[in-house]
């Protein structure tokens, strides 16, 4: 499985950048394409990040293994053709908080030596989005 981490540090205390990050209309809101449906999230919720252009629709379904607010959770991808598992830490920075996100993926159909290939454009392209969904 390819997979990548980051950490980021977000303005605000851990208790309301976790509500920011877990805010299914934030997603929605960050990330193009795509539409967040499901929630309320917690342990053993599932929600899906419905992708769509034109006729083409990707259903990247997830479900909540582990929830500690405000420090920690695990959501597990379910579906196909997108699988994997993302792991995600805050914890306090003086006033801000600091976000540690681990994420395994792998795409149906795709060797996983491939896919790792896309890891830096795919790593990119979520810590702008973990940037935008927990801004104030």
């Amino acid at each position: 499985m390819a997979s990548f981490w980051f950490d980021v540090l977000v303005p605000g205390p851990p208790e309301q950048v976790w509500g920011r990050l877990w805010d299914l209309e934030r997603h929605t809101a960050a990330i193009p394409l795509t539409t967040a449906l499901g929630g309320p999230l917690g342990p053993g919720a599932g929600f899906v990040a419905r992708t769509r252009l034109g006729p083409v629709r990707i259903d990247d379904e997830m479900v909540v293994r582990e929830w500690s607010p405000p420090a920690h959770a695990v959501v597990e991808k379910v579906g196909r053709p997108l699988g994997g598992r993302i792991e995600v830490s805050l914890r306090a920075a003086g006033p801000d908080t600091r976000v540690r996100w681990e994420q395994g993926y792998a795409v149906t159909g795709v060797p996983d030596a491939l896919a790792a290939l896309a890891a830096p454009a795919v790593r990119a392209a979520y810590l702008r989005a973990v940037r935008q969904i927990t801004a104030p």
